[in-house]
Parts: structure tokens; sequence; C-alpha cells
């Protein structure tokens, strides 16, 4: 269908590059120190770098999910400007963390296609798992902000029907899910 390529490509260097600017500019000390710990951790960074956004739809190309990552969290910073009671931070971090579960669904070595664990569990399932293991490695996160940010992963999707557990409760949640439409 839609292979949507980026306008002017831009390395995973400038990418991440771009990624770590925006977390430096996060107010909320868990959400920094959640954002950096998966941005600092190798494993995670690395195939962050490789991973395809999705099979075919969009970003399909190796270093998609870091394109679209950084895409949709300049749509956020853009928009944020345009509204009052938006919480920036957690919005970017929705948009940073929203498809992470992607390095972990996606098989990218030889052709794109879906890993054992992205079958039987898909990238929203294994995102929050992600997500709740680095928030265990943060004292005194706040239990109503991990809520808060784990809802806005399960609920990306925007429907039921497009796999979502859940439907977007919060602002943050309901921008999140248009930003990934887009």
């Amino acid at each position: 269908l839609c292979n949507f390529l980026p306008s002017s490509p831009k390395d995973t260097d400038e990418m991440m590059d771009e990624l770590k600017a925006i977390v430096s500019g996060i107010k909320n000390r868990y959400l920094k120190k959640l954002l950096t710990l998966f941005i600092e951790d190798e494993e995670i960074n690395s195939l962050w770098r490789q991973a395809p956004a999705a099979k075919g739809m969009h970003h399909a190309y190796l270093g998609g999910l870091l394109e679209h990552t950084t895409s949709i969290s300049r749509l956020a910073m853009s928009v944020v400007k345009h509204y009052t009671g938006i919480d920036a931070d957690v919005l970017l971090t929705g948009t940073i963390l929203h498809d992470i579960g992607k390095i972990y669904e996606l098989s990218y070595r030889r052709a794109f296609d879906y890993s054992d664990e992205g079958r039987l569990l898909g990238h929203i399932t294994i995102g929050v798992g992600m997500i709740e293991e680095k928030m265990k490695e943060i004292p005194e996160f706040p239990q109503e902000l991990k809520a808060v940010i784990k809802h806005m992963i399960l609920s990306h999707h925007g429907q039921l029907e497009f796999g979502s557990p859940t439907t977007p409760k919060t602002v943050e949640a309901i921008m999140l899910s248009f930003l990934d439409d887009m």
C-alpha cells in the first residue's frame, strides 16, 4: 500500500542526536530518566537504529522506526504550541516510546517479518513490558505517571479494532493516536 519514505533521509546518528536533544528538553525528571534509560541501553539503541517501523505500511525500511519516532516527536512539539493544558513531557514520552516494542516484534535481518514474540504478543504488549522494566529502575516513579504512560502505549492505535487493548482516555493519548495516524 503506502510505503512513505522520508523526504530528506537522515542517518541514524543524526536522528538519535535529535531524539537526545528532545529528551534533554523534558522537564519531568522521571520521564527524562525513563527516556534516557532507553536511549542509553546499548541493545535497545542498536536495534532502534536498525528496525523498520512496519512490514509494509509506513517507514518499512531499515532505520524506519527511528525516523517515524523522531518525525512524530517533531510534530508533537509543534502541536503543543497550539493548545493549552497539554502535558508536553507526557506527550513526547508517548511519541518516543509508543512503538518501542517493534524492535522485538519485527524480524529484519534478511527480510521483514514478525518474530515469534511479535506474532504471539505484538509490539504494544512488548513495549509496555519494556517500559515497566525500565520504570522499576527509577526509584519512586509515581504510580499515576506509570499508568498514564502505559495507557498511551496501550491506546495509541486509537481503536480496539486497530489492535489497541483500550481506547485513548487522556488528551495526550488522543493526540498521540492522531499523530501516529498522520
